[in-house]
């Protein structure tokens, strides 16, 4: 027996196993992997390939294809839009090899003009291929779908264990409230071992309470200065005039004669 196809999730697992034995042909499930016959594994692979086996997820973009020209609503068009949106997502997200299948939903309401803007959210499943969603794992997802969808912030999406149910990823207040936390603990570690120092190992009691606030800026400045102009464009004329008289200075019958005959009438009036 060969290797057939090695951690399926439980659906595309029992679609693969059914198309076995549609072919009558004889298997055996180790596990989360499928063997077959040696000889008959490459051949049903591509026969499983042509049915669309195993399945490889939602689909993505090539559900924009589908939709026929004529007829297609603005409506029919956003949906489809986000239904391959979220499939391209999760596609990618199950390129990881921690991750063998996931689910993405994004709240969008840019398709309702009636409704005022509300906050885009998003909401992904994940089932991890061993146990447990690490934290960065889910940090990772929550940026990878903030960036593909715009106006989302990466606090606005939510990552849920599919096995566990557990939330993995925290909202900006949750977090807020985590670190909160942590540096109170952090100072009451600290306060105790300092007092404990002078009154003894546990005849102390320390207790911190910190509240974190944050708060952004933003400053605008426009400064003009008028020490500092800028030519912005330049116009330069020049003009250049001149003129010579090289003729003598008497005055004869020649001079009233046109150019060309004056040398020799000047010598003839001469004579």
């Amino acid at each position: 027996m060969a290797l057939l196809y090695s951690g399926l999730d439980s659906t595309a697992a029992g679609e693969v196993v059914s198309a076995i034995e549609a072919r009558g042909m004889q298997y055996e499930i180790r596990s989360d992997a499928i063997y077959v016959d040696q000889s008959e594994r490459d051949g049903l692979r591509m026969a499983l390939a042509g049915d669309g086996l195993p399945a490889n997820g939602a689909a993505g973009y090539e559900l924009l294809d589908s939709l026929p020209g004529f007829g297609t609503t603005a409506q029919m068009f956003d949906a489809a839009y986000w239904r391959a949106k979220e499939g391209e997502l999760a596609r990618t997200i199950v390129a990881s090899p921690l991750v063998r299948s996931a689910r993405v939903h994004i709240g969008n309401t840019s398709n309702q003009p009636f409704i005022s803007r509300q906050e885009v959210t998003a909401s992904v499943t994940l089932r991890p291929s061993s146990s447990g969603v690490p934290e960065p794992l889910a940090r990772s997802v929550q940026f990878l779908v903030s960036s593909a969808v715009p106006g989302l912030s990466h606090t606005a999406v939510t990552v849920i264990d599919a096995d566990s149910g557990i939330v993995v990823g925290t909202t900006g207040s949750e977090t807020m409230a985590a670190h909160s936390a942590t540096r109170a603990e952090a100072m009451r570690h600290n306060i105790e071992r300092l007092i404990s120092a002078r009154v003894g190992l546990g005849n102390a009691m320390v207790a911190v309470n910190v509240d974190i606030q944050s708060a952004r800026e933003t400053v605008l400045e426009r400064r003009i200065d008028p020490d500092s102009r800028v030519v912005i464009s330049t116009d330069t004329e020049e003009r250049s005039n001149s003129s010579s008289n090289a003729g003598s200075g008497s005055v004869t019958d020649a001079s009233n004669l046109p150019e060309g005959d004056t040398q020799g009438n000047a010598r003839a009036g001469r004579l």
